[in-house]
């Protein structure tokens, strides 16, 4: 009697195990928002979801917007006018991110992907390359550091390059 209950017992934790479900920082969705300089007088904002595939490898969707600011030729000085109202421009784009580093707490990325958007007078399109580097804090948060170059495609800038400090929030879909 006394093998068959502690077999039963046995049965019943393993079917609870295999019913429990871990989640291991993987198969996540996350909000993120980035900001950044970028070479040579530029400033860079990103609004992102990250979709997290196997392995920590993601998908990510992002709006971007940049602003390239330049001295107040009458002021000397950089100027509010002169740094909103120099060349801007916003896009949107998709990003696949392999990852290429792990470790506790936190991973590495590769970022390559494309985006499209305006110059507020004419489309202007990208391809971003980079490195992504994240560290995970408590209850899902992630802080990130990120160096990026976007090659230029019908724009004033050939290439922008730079570094890009961020934080990601997670969502709870999964």
């Amino acid at each position: 009697m006394k093998k068959r209950r502690m077999s039963t017992m046995l049965l019943v934790s393993a079917m609870l195990m295999l019913a429990v479900t871990g989640k291991a920082q993987s198969h996540g969705n996350r909000l993120s928002l980035g900001v950044g300089a970028l070479y040579e007088k530029g400033f860079d904002a990103t609004i992102a979801v990250e979709h997290e595939t196997n392995n920590h490898n993601a998908w990510e969707y992002f709006a971007n917007g940049y602003v390239k600011w330049s001295e107040d030729e009458t002021a000397g000085h950089v100027t509010k006018d002169s740094f909103w109202n120099n060349y801007r421009t916003w896009g949107l784009g998709i990003a696949y991110k392999p990852c290429v580093v792990r470790s506790r707490n936190q991973y590495g990325c590769l970022r390559i992907g494309a985006s499209g958007g305006s110059d507020t007078h004419e489309f202007v399109g990208w391809t971003n390359v980079g490195y992504e580097h994240n560290y995970v804090l408590r209850h899902g948060c992630q802080l990130y550091w990120q160096v990026k170059t976007d090659v230029c495609i019908n724009g004033r800038d050939l290439f922008r390059t730079g570094l890009v400090l961020g934080i990601k929030f997670p969502t709870g879909a999964r």
